[in-house]
């Protein structure tokens, strides 16, 4: 099912969480809403569920106007940061309870409630699970529920709220892989909302990048962190050094002119240069600019920070190729731009 979002506006007395929002979900993809606190991403998927209505705009599902419909007449599945499960159910019951409670002449017979939430359970890993309670289940674990749940219905759409919000970094990084795999095996249309930028660009087909009710840039993983459209995006996603310069004859020159950057001879004045510390050369040398201020190894990767004619910067490499490097703390080195993007004020 393909969702088609026009105009959407959503004021909070004098807050605006949503400004004139137009965004296309096409149908079986996973997308990603990605951005800070007070963007507006949960109030917007909250509007595509039912659970908020706009000010102003449209909603279509598959061509047809939505937000005149109730949140079960939208056939939206959709799941809570926090799992939201009956505590006094099993497991079973928590993801029948959509099924169940359906007016009588919807509902399925018993006999089929059963092999649909067992088919569920076996989908999601848990099928040896169904008489347990949501507290003898793992964080990881009570979210799967969570998921089977809401698949239960057999929802056109998904729509996912900080799904894995509440869980550990090593168990959230297991649940979004398992997600990704099972996304590819059923092909339902998904929209998930997070701030964390690692977790939108590994799982989404495409990230929707939001910030002060408004869509800054929309592309695959690999286009809004190759090619931000702004300022804000490059500075949202990943770790990146930033500097103050200023543009003229197709060169950046940041602070005294320690550093330059060839750029778009069309822009003029000051700016702001955003380099990715992987993009950072850095090599030692005796009469180098650059000292070594801090080493910091973490795993395979090093990171390395530099004191430059009053400038900090940070540059990173694989643990190996610094190892050859051989530079300590206060070493002097030389320092390169191996690619960087300007803006102008």
């Amino acid at each position: 099912m393909a969702i088609q979002v026009s105009g959407i506006t959503k004021q909070f007395g004098t807050y605006r969480a949503l400004d004139s929002v137009d965004l296309e979900v096409r149908s079986g993809e996973l997308l990603a809403l990605l951005g800070p606190s007070g963007s507006g991403k949960t109030t917007l998927l909250r509007i595509m569920a039912g659970l908020e209505s706009p000010d102003a705009g449209s909603l279509q599902l598959n061509g047809e106007e939505a937000l005149g419909l109730k949140p079960r007449d939208r056939q939206v599945g959709f799941v809570f940061q926090h799992y939201a499960l009956f505590r006094h159910m099993t497991v079973f019951d928590n993801v029948a309870f959509g099924l169940k409670v359906r007016p009588r002449a919807q509902r399925l017979p018993s006999a089929e409630i059963k092999r649909r939430v067992m088919e569920l359970l076996e989908l999601v890993q848990l099928g040896h699970f169904a008489e347990r309670y949501p507290a003898q289940l793992s964080g990881g674990q009570r979210q799967r529920v969570a998921l089977a749940r809401a698949l239960a219905i057999e929802p056109k759409v998904l729509l996912l709220d900080e799904p894995f919000g509440a869980l550990d970094a090593k168990v959230r990084k297991e649940l979004r892989r398992w997600l990704r795999k099972l996304h590819d095996e059923i092909h339902i249309t998904s929209v998930f909302v997070t701030h964390d930028q690692e977790e939108a660009l590994e799982l989404a087909d495409r990230v929707v990048v939001m910030s002060q009710g408004r869509i800054e840039q929309i592309g695959s993983p690999a286009e809004v962190y190759d090619h931000p459209s702004s300022a804000f995006v490059y500075e949202f996603l990943g770790q990146v050094n930033r500097f103050d310069c200023t543009v003229e004859g197709g060169v950046a020159r940041i602070g005294n002119g320690a550093l330059s950057i060839t750029t778009d001879e069309t822009l003029r004045g000051s700016g702001i240069a955003y380099v990715r510390p992987h993009d950072l050369g850095v090599a030692p040398a005796a009469a180098g600019p650059g000292r070594v201020s801090g080493i910091h190894v973490v795993g395979p990767d090093a990171r390395v920070e530099i004191e430059l004619d009053g400038l900090s910067l940070e540059a990173e490499m694989d643990r190996e190729r610094f190892t050859s490097l051989g530079m300590v703390v206060g070493d002097r080195c030389t320092v390169q731009i191996d690619r960087a993007r300007v803006f102008t004020r």
